[in-house]
């Protein structure tokens, strides 16, 4: 079983984000409770959000290492050619976020709502998806190695071009999804689950 290593967070400067002066580089911080509208060119280290809400913005080439998001709202951001590294979203929201050819590497994502995110060329190693809503959402040309995923709601979501094998869904819930045979052959269902997918075989069972 591979390992998931967690933010490396240690002492922090509580700051409101409206007193820096830099806002290219955020590093040893903790803000919290309050709106954030980030710089497009942000690099994010070491830091905490606690309760912030992430104006919509587009960042390119962002980098985010060491971080916690907790209790925040990043819906309608856009990531773009973004790398995060250990990162840690819990009870988020990221309703309609975009992570475009972006790069996950030892990330959590933990009882968030991630309803019609786009997660497209996104490369995704080391990370854990868990008790969050994915419904909806769109998964394209996305690149899986070590992944686990428990109790995910990706129903009536598009998973395009994208492998699976040997990821575990059995325990979320891939009802309606729109799937190619090469995307999910290879996955760990269960046989509930085969009897959804089973169309994807061009056969019919008779009663």
């Amino acid at each position: 079983m591979f390992k998931i290593s967690n933010p490396e967070i240690n002492s922090l400067t509580n700051i409101k984000y409206k007193e820096l002066k830099n806002k290219e580089k955020l590093e040893e911080y903790s803000f919290s409770n309050e709106s954030i509208n980030l710089d497009k060119n942000v690099e994010i280290k070491v830091c905490k959000f606690n309760g912030i809400v992430f104006d919509e913005v587009s960042i390119k080439f962002g980098n985010f290492e060491d971080i916690e998001f907790i209790n925040c709202d990043l819906s309608n951001v856009n990531f773009m050619d973004c790398s995060f590294f250990r990162v840690k979203f819990e009870n988020c929201k990221l309703f309609g976020t975009n992570f475009v050819d972006s790069d996950f590497d030892n990330v959590v994502i933990k009882d968030c709502m991630c309803n019609l995110t786009n997660i497209a060329g996104l490369k995704i190693q080391n990370t854990k998806i868990i008790n969050s809503n994915f419904k909806e959402s769109r998964l394209m040309s996305c690149n899986l190695k070590n992944v686990i995923i428990e109790d995910v709601n990706f129903s009536n979501s598009d998973i395009i071009s994208t492998p699976l094998k040997d990821i575990d869904l059995s325990s979320s819930n891939i009802d309606n999804i729109k799937v190619d045979l090469n995307s999910i052959k290879g996955a760990v269902i269960s046989f509930q689950q085969s009897m959804d997918l089973i169309g994807l075989l061009g056969v019919k069972i008779k009663d």
